[in-house]
C-alpha cells in the first residue's frame, strides 16, 4: 500500500533493531495500513519498514550488533537510542507498541514502557529464541507482555507448558509471502552460480566477506567456471563489502554484487555459503542447497557456548532436530573447508537432491502464505476500532 501516511489517527509504535527484522516488519506495516490505514505507525527500523510507510525516528538497523564484547563496544550509543525511544513513546502514547525481535533491547524497552505507559498494550512479534537460550526471559515477558506472536508452531506450545499466563499466538512464517506463488520441486538444471552470504551486519561483513573470498578463490580453482554472487541488504553495507573484496584480493573473481536480497538471485543458485539467520530459511524455502557458519568474538563465543542449549545454530537444523545442512562455527571454519565441503557438493547431484528433499520436509512446516496479515489482525483486534 502506498501514499501519504495519517497524521491524526492511533499511533502504533514498532521497533525492529536488525535487517532481517527490517524486513518481517516492513511486510507487517503494509498488511496494518491494508487492514488500518487510520492508523499512523511511527517508531525505528531500517530502510524497508520507512519505504513501507513507517514514520521512523532513526535508523536501529544501522547499529545491529551481535554478542556480549560487540554490544558493551557499543553501549553508550545504543543506550542514548533506548533513551530516544522512552521519550518518543511518552510524548505519542501510542495504543500499542509492537517489538520485532532483537530481544536484548526490546525487552528491556518493554520492561521500561510497561512502567511508562501502563495502559498501552505491549506486543511482541517474532519471539527471542528462548527455547535456546536465557528460558528465564519467558518469565519477565509473561509479566511485561499483552501478546506473544510467533512464528514457529512449536513455540506456542512451548510457552503454553511453561508461562500459561502468557497469551500466544501462532501466526506462520512470513517467509512464504515472499516467495514466489510457485516454489519449483523439480530439480533445477545446474547454472554454475554460487551465493556468497556473509550476514547483514558489519561485523558479520568484516569477519565473514574476506573467508568468502578466501573459499571462493579456492573453489575457482577446482570449478574454473564458477561465478559467484554476493547479496548484501543496502547501499551503505554494498560500499563496505567491495572495499573489503578488494582488500581480500577477490578483486579478479569478478563477484556479481546486488543489493536487497532478491529472492531471483538466489534462486538461481546451485549453492549458497551463508551465515547462520534468515537467508538459511529463505534458502530451504527454493530448494537451493547450503552450507551454513558463524565466527564471532572469541570471548562472546566462550561465554554462549556456556548457556546455549542447542546443538545447531542453522534455524533448518534445529526444526529438523538433525544436520540437514553443513555447519561449520569459529575454529572449525576456514576457507579451505569452506571449499571443499563445497566443491563435493557441487559434484553431486544426489547429495544436493537429498538436501533438498530433507528441507522442505522442514519448511513444510512453517505454515502458508498469510502470517504477516495474521499478525496484522492480531495486533488491530487488541488495539480495537
Amino acid at each position: 500500500m502506498s501514499g501519504p501516511v495519517p497524521q491524526g489517527g492511533p499511533s502504533v509504535l514498532l521497533v525492529a533493531g536488525e535487517p532481517s527484522g527490517d524486513g518481517h516488519g516492513a511486510e507487517l506495516v503494509h498488511a496494518l495500513r491494508r487492514l488500518r490505514p487510520d492508523l499512523r505507525l511511527i517508531g525505528t527500523g531500517g530502510p524497508r519498514m520507512r519505504a513501507a510507510g513507517q514514520q521512523q525516528i532513526f535508523d536501529l538497523t544501522d547499529h545491529a550488533v551481535v554478542g556480549l564484547v560487540e554490544v558493551l563496544k557499543h553501549y553508550p550509543q545504543l543506550r542514548g537510542l533506548f533513551h530516544q525511544l522512552i521519550d518518543l513513546a511518552k510524548r505519542e502514547q501510542p495504543e500499542a507498541v509492537v517489538f520485532i525481535d532483537y530481544p536484548g533491547f526490546n525487552l528491556r524497552l518493554a520492561a521500561a514502557l510497561r512502567r511508562a505507559l501502563p495502559r498501552t498494550k505491549l506486543i511482541y512479534y517474532i519471539s527471542p529464541q528462548v527455547w535456546a537460550w536465557k528460558s528465564g526471559r519467558a518469565k519477565t515477558m509473561a509479566r511485561l507482555l499483552d501478546l506473544l506472536i510467533v512464528l514457529f508452531k512449536f513455540e506456542k506450545e512451548w510457552f503454553a507448558e511453561r508461562e500459561p499466563r502468557l497469551p500466544v499466538e501462532w501466526t506462520g512464517h512470513p517467509i512464504w509471502d515472499r516467495m514466489p506463488a510457485q516454489v519449483a520441486d523439480a530439480e533445477p538444471a545446474p547454472t554454475g552460480r554460487v551465493a556468497l552470504l556473509p550476514g547483514s551486519r558489519e561485523g558479520e561483513l568484516k569477519k565473514h566477506l574476506p573467508l568468502l573470498v578466501a573459499a571462493a578463490q579456492r573453489l575457482r580453482v577446482i570449478h574454473p567456471d564458477l561465478q559467484f554472487v554476493w547479496i548484501t541488504p543496502d547501499a551503505a553495507k554494498l560500499r563496505l563489502g567491495l572495499r573489503l573484496i578488494e582488500e581480500a584480493g577477490g578483486g579478479g573473481l569478478g563477484i556479481e554484487s546486488y543489493v536487497g536480497y532478491p529472492l531471483s538471485q538466489l534462486s538461481r543458485c546451485d549453492l549458497a555459503l551463508l551465515a547462520s539467520g534468515t537467508v538459511s530459511l529463505e534458502c530451504a524455502c527454493m530448494g537451493v542447497p547450503q552450507i551454513v557458519f558463524y565466527k564471532v568474538n572469541p570471548v562472546t563465543y566462550f561465554f554462549g557456548r556456556m548457556v546455549v542449549k542447542t546443538k545447531y545454530v542453522s534455524m533448518v537444523n534445529l526444526l529438523a532436530d538433525r544436520e540437514v545442512v553443513p555447519e561449520y562455527i569459529q575454529s572449525d571454519l576456514n576457507p579451505d573447508t569452506l571449499a571443499r565441503r563445497a566443491a563435493v557438493l557441487l559434484d553431486d547431484a544426489g547429495q544436493r537432491r537429498e538436501m533438498r528433499r530433507q528441507m522442505r520436509q522442514v519448511v513444510d512446516a512453517l505454515g502458508g502464505p498469510g502470517a504477516s496479515a495474521r499478525a496484522a489482525r492480531l495486533i488491530a483486534d487488541r488495539i480495537g476500532k
